[in-house]
């Protein structure tokens, strides 16, 4: 799973991508515009396999998240096609918006307003789909005077109810997609079909003034609040010193980002975890919730998906009673599940299949 951070220049996109990866990127309030981005593939962290894989005496492969810092893009770049490609291969969008304040870091337009800032980039998102779409549509009608196809005629109707949604102010991912439709679009990686989370960069003196925008929910968008400078600072420290110290900031109540982002983005994103016991290893696997056995065997090896026989079910703390999958059979904890199956979080899979 690939998640690009992004959002406007000083708004502590690097500080939150240290945080997030362990790593040490520089961080300046004068540091120039560049077109380079930090990358960093780590570990996703979950105790139930870490409990698995020690119960069982097994190193744990953990899923892995890849984290892109998109570093300093300059207001209206995201027209720049560098800067668009970086979002487009993410799974996910993660925007790092300023709510601090600091007279030393200029703000453009001027004043710190956090709201004004989210419309702003998910109109640009959208601007962004309303251009590819355009550009979709002028070559459709140009082959569609060449070849006569009900395929591309299709496309050109489906792009066309695309053009008129996104016209409405309304971003993809609220458009209701047919199965076919779904398949149509894919390659074009829409920005405002992504999932996308918002997070407020603030520090202790305008925290609790963000809190109320991350009470309202909408389809795959998320608003959080954090202090990247104060976490970063308080993470050093023990944590009796910390919760001392986070009272005296006046954010006892805080949640470290560090701490509950993956969760956070997980359930966002719709995504569940399941897991397998090989002869060498424990591995997690992440997939969309509500997907079938089948489809989850295809995370492992196409081979396994097309040779599907059944999966050996049951969950991981079941498992983890039983001892394994010989023992929970004959305590009758194991189940037998067909390709249709919606696996569950916390699922423990064994998938037998012809070779």
């Amino acid at each position: 799973m690939i998640l690009t951070i992004f959002g406007y220049p000083k708004a502590g996109k690097t500080l939150l991508f240290n945080l997030l990866t362990g790593k040490k990127e520089e961080v300046s309030k004068f540091s120039t515009s560049t077109h380079e981005y930090h990358k960093a593939v780590v570990d996703v962290p979950d105790e139930r396999l870490t409990r698995l894989a020690k119960h069982f005496d097994l190193p744990p492969v953990y899923a892995k998240i890849e984290y892109l810092d998109t570093g300093a893009i300059a207001f209206g770049e995201s027209k720049n096609e560098t800067f668009i490609d970086l979002l487009r291969r993410a799974d996910g969008l993660v925007h790092v918006i300023r709510g601090f304040e600091d007279p030393e870091i200029p703000h453009f337009p001027g004043e710190v307003d956090p709201m004004h800032d989210i419309r702003a980039i998910e109109e640009e998102l959208k601007a962004v789909d309303f251009l590819s779409i355009e550009k979709r549509l002028e070559r459709l009608q140009a082959d569609i005077k060449k070849i006569k196809s009900k395929e591309l005629q299709d496309e050109f109707e489906l792009m066309t109810r695309l053009k008129a949604f996104l016209e409405e102010g309304t971003p993809l991912i609220e458009f209701e997609f047919k199965a076919k439709e779904e398949i149509v679009i894919r390659g074009f990686k829409f920005l405002s079909l992504k999932p996308l989370i918002h997070i407020i960069n603030a520090d202790e003196n305008t925290y609790g003034n963000y809190l109320s925008l991350g009470d309202e929910k909408k389809q795959n968008r998320a608003t959080f609040v954090f202090c990247a400078k104060i976490e970063d600072e308080l993470l050093e420290l023990e944590e009796e010193d910390r919760h001392m110290f986070q009272e005296e900031y006046g954010l006892n109540e805080y949640e470290y980002m560090k701490e509950n982002f993956v969760g956070k983005s997980y359930r966002l994103m719709n995504l569940i975890s399941f897991f397998t016991m090989g002869k060498k290893e424990f591995k997690a696997w992440t997939i969309n919730n509500n997907e079938n056995a089948h489809t989850a065997a295809g995370k492992i090896h196409t081979d396994i998906q097309e040779g599907f026989i059944r999966g050996e079910t049951i969950n991981w703390k079941d498992f983890l009673e039983a001892g394994g999958f010989s023992q929970a059979k004959e305590k009758g904890v194991l189940r037998l599940e067909g390709k249709e199956y919606i696996v569950r979080d916390g699922d423990v899979i064994q998938f037998r299949f012809n070779k």
